[in-house]
């Protein structure tokens, strides 16, 4: 018999290739190596992502009780009861939604939710939640906004009180903190995602001169005030986007970039030594989403040795960002800052200058550091 405390980690899909996933490895990780017996639990598993994230060694189920290669009959089936949960009893679970909160709320085991940001299909207003709807691949976020019009208030009641019910919350960074202690009125825990420790410079070498810039390629990103940036910039040099991309968004990106003369390449969903390999060849790594909870990607970079410039908008990734150390903070929302700010690296030869200091910057972010703290406080509630 397996006397090993059992961690199972929930999350409604896995067919996206971008930070939430990482997130969800390196802590599946940390409690393998800390003698838990860890599974991934999950309604629908594109077999896909398993060859571009590295998922080897962990156990992955699906819990759905419908077989279909379809993504969004998977979701709806599994949240109207058609799934397997029942059956699993873990000491303790490691929620990473709100829809798995409350897929989870009857179960006797201990609960621990990570929260990387309020669920915006609830709490954004209604032309705010209609743009992030269109912004993903497939139906996932239609599927979740259409209940809230007809019974939001509910579900709102529904989310505050699975939230106060947990055993432990988790938030990714002190934005996220500050925003979600005051809605909930609760006190969480800042947890940074860990940095996967394959993260290094490579020694693989890309001729051309290019800016970076890697996530699910969407909307809610803001890639479009990338390119209209990149018009005011003195360096005319070509940016490299990697991840998926639905057709109608990358079209309407090709159209700015042709209208402002920006040579722009589409690189696709890379696999961890592919991303690595852009992160340390980049002159910059741009980062343009406002507001980011905390976004992974930045500290990736730094990782590689390439510096970032994001918005100095109080958000997650000045957290990891230190103005004129590491990178710099353009004025929030401030277009022409934005490329003036990429010029300066590129001029002042800032990333060879800095290196020693880009690379540090990365530390406090590593797998080891964040580990130590993430484990005592599972182990504090699970023992």
């Amino acid at each position: 018999m397996d006397k090993r405390k059992s961690a199972y980690l929930v999350y409604e899909f896995l067919s996206e290739q971008g930070g939430l996933e990482r997130e969800i490895i390196n802590h599946a990780n940390m409690l393998k190596e800390s003698g838990y017996h860890v599974k991934i639990l999950t309604c629908h598993l594109n077999k896909k992502i398993l060859t571009e994230l590295p998922f080897e060694g962990l156990e992955i189920e699906e819990i759905s009780k419908i077989k279909t290669k379809f993504e969004s009959i998977k979701l709806i089936s599994c949240f109207l009861g058609l799934n397997n949960l029942k059956k699993y009893n873990p000491d303790l679970f490691i929620s990473y939604s709100a829809p798995m909160n409350y897929l989870i709320r009857n179960h006797k085991s201990k609960k621990i939710n990570y929260l990387n940001h309020f669920p915006h299909y609830l709490y954004l207003d209604n032309r705010e939640k209609l743009e992030w709807a269109k912004g993903t691949q497939g139906y996932k976020r239609v599927i979740a906004l259409i209940p809230t019009f007809f019974i939001g208030k509910w579900m709102k009641k529904m989310d505050k009180e699975l939230i106060k019910k947990n055993n432990l919350n988790f938030v990714n960074s002190f934005f996220t903190k500050k925003r979600l202690d005051n809605l909930y009125n609760i006190n969480t825990i800042v947890s940074y995602p860990p940095l996967d420790p394959r993260f290094k410079p490579s020694s693989k070498k890309i001729k051309e001169k290019f800016l970076f810039t890697s996530s699910r390629i969407i909307p809610d990103k803001k890639y479009e005030w990338l390119l209209e940036s990149m018009k005011h910039m003195k360096n005319k040099i070509p940016l490299y986007l990697a991840g998926s991309v639905e057709e109608s968004y990358k079209e309407k990106l090709i159209a700015l970039a042709n209208k402002y003369q920006i040579k722009i390449k589409f690189l696709g969903r890379l696999n961890t030594e592919e991303i690595i390999n852009y992160y340390t060849n980049a002159e910059v790594f741009v980062f343009p989403t406002p507001k980011e909870d905390f976004g992974l990607v930045p500290v990736e970079s730094l990782a590689c040795g390439t510096p970032c410039v994001v918005w100095g908008d109080g958000a997650g990734p000045t957290e990891q960002i230190i103005d004129g150390i590491n990178g710099y903070h353009a004025k929030p929302y401030d277009l022409k800052d934005f490329a003036h700010k990429i010029d300066l690296i590129i001029d002042n030869k800032f990333k060879i200058k800095n290196k020693a200091k880009i690379l540090g910057s990365s530390k406090r972010f590593s797998y080891n550091e964040i580990k130590k703290d993430f484990i005592k406080q599972v182990n504090s509630l699970v023992f």
